[in-house]
């Protein structure tokens, strides 16, 4: 009776420790595997580089990727883009190499245990998903795959790569499957950087909020981006506090909603993209607190109210963009925006009567945009020290007055939008000195007299050109040659008082915009 207990509570306690054996025992052979020796790590290497092809476009074909000769005689840790330490191979850089093939789930790459930095970027891999392998990877704290063509669900196994501080899947055609972006995220508690612009999360997102709000607790994050990702639900105003954020970009989420709150004077952020989201509410006062920011973009938004007044004070700002959203009022002197170099206020519900002199201060500025913004002022003249300038576009407004001689300054426009106004006076040779310009229209102003195709020989660059629904007399002159003639895709002459089919027309050969 005793022999038949004892063999009992044996087999009892190897079914209560059974799963405590196998788990040493998966233990040891994880461990096991991941104990390759320096050789074993370069075989692996060299096997993995014997899948992957280098597209060379001068040949029209592909090449194997680079490798060793003599695999016994060589060492991996020479090799371009490789590091190592203490005998292992420890980072992978292959970015920007025209890299093709197939990664999949038996490729010798995941048996790099000691891998902590892998950069594939900017490579072709459109034939390959990344697989639940990558797991296995456990010591990767830099992984980079962004503009690298990979495809498919990104793997749930992701969430194991525990010590990543840095995580670029950027512009690739992915998909987050369920449970979403919170399940992927909450094990990277070190997580510096993140970059998942272009991957759509709205599939595993649910009925929850597509940005977890837990990630307002990632206290090292300096750096988010989550541009173009299908976004949904109310963006977590309490990421905006994070005390090392530096780079902040929602962009391009329409369907994200939000708010901005009081800001304070410790925060890092230099950089916020929010364009085209449902953003509203007002601009509060205290982003004057915000002493580091460099780029503020709102457009496209529904933000309301006035333009703060305490804006100015954002002196290290370089971009402001606060176009097509329902602000009002009057538009403040910026003139403390020196270092400006892109302005874009367009499409609001300003009022009449703002003043703009403060605009010729801001001699950095390289584009302007301030269409429809109700100006009732003689502005071209404030432009005449912005030499700098390639985009001038104040469309729709009510700006009176002629095209000044100091408007000629300008030699490196690009683009002139001036259409929609009040302005008068002839044009005469006014633009022969834009030899960069590609875009021009002028039409439904004020302007008259005749105009002749010569004020536009020599702008071999100009490919719009519209100085319609004017009071002008269009001439042409057969004093041209092929090589002065403009390549026009848009050409805009109605009521122009043409009197015949302008000849120099049977020259142009690009294809016309309808």
């Amino acid at each position: 009776m005793k022999y038949n207990q004892i063999k009992l509570l044996l087999f009892m306690a190897f079914i209560v420790l059974r799963p405590f054996f196998l788990l040493c025992l998966l233990v040891l052979l994880t461990c096991t595997a991941s104990l390759l020796s320096h050789d074993e790590e370069c075989l692996a290497l060299f096997q993995f580089k014997q899948t992957i092809h280098h597209q060379n476009y001068d040949a029209d074909g592909f090449q194997k990727f680079e490798s060793w000769s003599n695999i016994s005689n060589s060492d991996c840790c020479l090799s371009d883009g490789v590091v190592c330490s203490k005998g292992h191979v420890i980072g992978i850089d292959w970015s920007g190499r025209n890299l093709t093939g197939v990664i999949n789930s038996s490729s010798t790459l995941f048996e790099l245990a000691h891998l902590q930095i892998l950069n594939l970027s900017m490579n072709n891999f459109v034939e390959s998903r990344i697989p639940p392998e990558i797991a296995r990877l456990k010591q990767l704290r830099h992984l980079d795959l962004s503009y690298s063509g990979f495809n498919g669900h990104i793997p749930n196994e992701f969430s194991h790569l525990m010590l990543l501080s840095s995580l670029d899947l950027s512009r690739n055609p992915l998909k987050l499957p369920n449970p979403g972006l919170e399940y992927l995220l909450k094990n990277m508690t070190s997580l510096e950087f993140l970059d998942l612009s272009g991957v759509d999360i709205s599939v595993g997102s649910g009925s929850f909020s597509s940005v977890p709000r837990f990630l307002a607790n990632f206290s090292s994050l300096r750096h988010i981006e989550l541009r173009d990702c299908q976004l949904r639900d109310e963006f977590p105003s309490a990421v905006f506090h994070l005390p090392k954020l530096k780079h902040l970009s929602m962009g391009n989420n329409s369907n994200l909603t939000g708010f901005l709150p009081e800001f304070h004077n410790t925060s890092l952020l230099e950089k916020r993209y929010l364009f085209s989201t449902g953003f509203a509410g007002i601009i509060p006062e205290s982003i004057s607190n915000l002493n580091h920011l460099k780029v503020l973009s709102l457009q496209i938004c529904h933000f309301s109210w006035h333009i703060p007044g305490s804006l100015h004070n954002l002196t290290h700002l370089t971009y402001l963009g606060l176009a097509e959203n329902e602000l009002a009022g009057l538009v403040p002197s910026l003139v403390s925006l020196s270092k400006v170099t892109i302005l874009d206020l367009p499409y609001n519900k300003f009022e009449k009567g703002s003043m703009y002199g403060w605009i010729n201060k801001l001699t950095n500025l390289n584009e302007l945009y301030l269409d429809s913004m109700n100006i009732h002022d003689e502005i071209l003249p404030y432009l005449a020290n912005l030499t700098k300038l390639s985009i001038v576009s104040m469309s729709q407004n009510f700006i009176y007055g002629s095209i000044p001689s100091s408007f000629t300054n300008l030699t490196q426009l690009i683009v002139i939008d001036l259409k929609i106004n009040q302005l008068q006076g002839q044009i005469f040779s006014s633009f022969l000195k834009f030899k960069s310009l590609e875009y021009l229209t002028i039409g439904y102003n004020k302007f008259n007299g005749t105009v002749g195709l010569e004020s536009f020989l020599g702008l071999n660059k100009l490919e719009v050109l519209s100085i319609d629904q004017n009071s002008l007399s269009f001439v042409t002159t057969s004093n041209y040659t092929n090589a002065t003639l403009p390549e026009l895709s848009l050409l805009g002459l109605s009521s122009c008082n043409l009197k015949g089919f302008p000849a120099f027309l049977r020259f142009q050969t690009k294809k016309w915009k309808p």
